[in-house]
């Protein structure tokens, strides 16, 4: 047995306590035989997944190859940790995994939409500019029902991504469910750059960005649009965080920070280890009127910003309460590839709110579509900015 091999089945044995007991049966010819395995002490022991491995191995009619036994066994020891409550605990495969890197690098081979699990199915929240799925005509709020002629069923955003994705040149099938009609697009992938956000001015003169995600670079960027867009004359700026799912902590706090000069913006506990607290990075555009949109799709890193814009009064909140994701996950690369993404702790905001579960509630709420929420906080901010105003004189 390969050297690597032995190193995943030991990872195996954290599955034993998992389950507590283990039993398995098979079926020969000639009769019914069963063998039963079963330990009632709790105890792990690597022997026994070694020895499930070899009997499999030796005795089953047509065996899973020793790579697919070995994937499927840490699968279910990931399933076993989400259902143990980490609801973000997942196995990448070393190709769900290049994908997630791709993301996060802001480059990869796609149509270019955004989506997002609604009440259990797959809607477009947003189309990225010059792209194929522009050019075919998808739009926002177009539900996908299948994939290359497979009911899309119970797959979750991350999945079915990875089945939209693919190289660059080849077509991609989708079936779509546009307001009750039932509409298909064949669709040839392109190499996608990935924007962070899109920035312009508003007929008010008011600075607009819509942030996308938190891919790296994504501080940077909305920091020269703002510039840009204060050097140009807008008077403030709307940051729209909706359907924003977010990305890499660490530009979180990047972003943040292009608002709010000093002082904390966000803290970090992992486990029984003391809190961490991050900093704001400093020359920080602190006097500019800003108002956040957000909706039940701002999660994660757009939760740390609007938290910590929040908490110390340097914006005004807008929309409807955000989903809740106050956890921070790490992503374990494994032997081949293949990798392990587990919640090792949680973030709080500047003071001390945890926002897992149940999210940030805006400081005005309109619970109405998104051009009205829109329109609701150019109104917003422009009285924001009259008031600035009438307080200087």
């Amino acid at each position: 047995m390969e050297r690597w091999q032995k190193v995943l089945i030991a990872l195996l044995s954290a599955a034993v306590v998992a389950l507590g007991a283990f039993s398995f049966g098979y079926s020969m010819a000639g009769g019914d035989k069963q063998i039963f395995v079963a330990d009632d002490s709790g105890a792990a022991d690597l022997s026994l997944i070694e020895d499930v491995y070899s009997k499999i191995r030796s005795e089953a009619v047509d065996p899973p190859s020793e790579e697919e036994l070995v994937r499927g066994a840490v699968k279910g020891m990931a399933k076993s940790v989400k259902d143990a409550g980490d609801d973000f605990a997942l196995f990448y495969s070393p190709r769900e995994f290049r994908s997630f890197q791709e993301v996060t690098t802001g480059q990869f081979s796609g149509i270019g939409v955004w989506l997002k699990d609604r009440g259990g199915r797959l809607e477009i929240v947003s189309v990225i500019p010059s792209t194929p799925a522009q050019q075919v005509g998808l739009s926002e709020g177009d539900v996908i029902e299948s994939i290359d002629g497979e009911p899309v069923g119970s797959l979750n955003s991350d999945q079915a991504v990875n089945r939209i994705k693919g190289k660059e040149g080849t077509e991609v099938s989708l079936g779509i469910d546009r307001g009750g009609e039932q509409v298909s697009f064949d669709i040839t992938r392109e190499t996608i750059e990935l924007p962070n956000l899109i920035a312009n001015r508003t007929a008010e003169g008011l600075g607009y960005v819509r942030l996308f995600g938190f891919s790296r670079g994504a501080g940077e960027q909305l920091r020269k649009e703002v510039a840009e867009l204060t050097a140009s004359g807008a008077e403030g700026i709307i940051l729209d965080l909706r359907d924003n799912g977010g990305g890499l902590f660490s530009e979180g706090v990047s972003v943040a920070s292009v608002f709010i000069e000093e002082g904390e913006v966000v803290s970090y506990k992992e486990r029984s280890e003391p809190k961490v607290s991050y900093d704001a990075e400093g020359e920080a555009f602190e006097d500019v009127p800003l108002v956040v949109l957000v909706n039940e799709g701002t999660a994660s890193a757009s939760e740390i910003v609007t938290g910590a814009l929040q908490d110390t009064n340097r914006a005004v909140v807008v929309g409807t309460n955000t989903f809740g994701k106050g956890s921070v996950q790490e992503v374990l690369p494994l032997a081949d590839a293949s990798a392990l993404k587990l919640t090792i702790g949680a973030y709080f905001t500047p003071e001390g709110r945890r926002i897992n579960g149940s999210g940030i509630e805006p400081d005005i709420e309109v619970d109405s579509d998104p051009a009205t929420q829109k329109e609701r906080a150019k109104e917003i901010l422009q009285g924001i900015i009259i008031s600035a105003d009438g307080a200087h004189g």
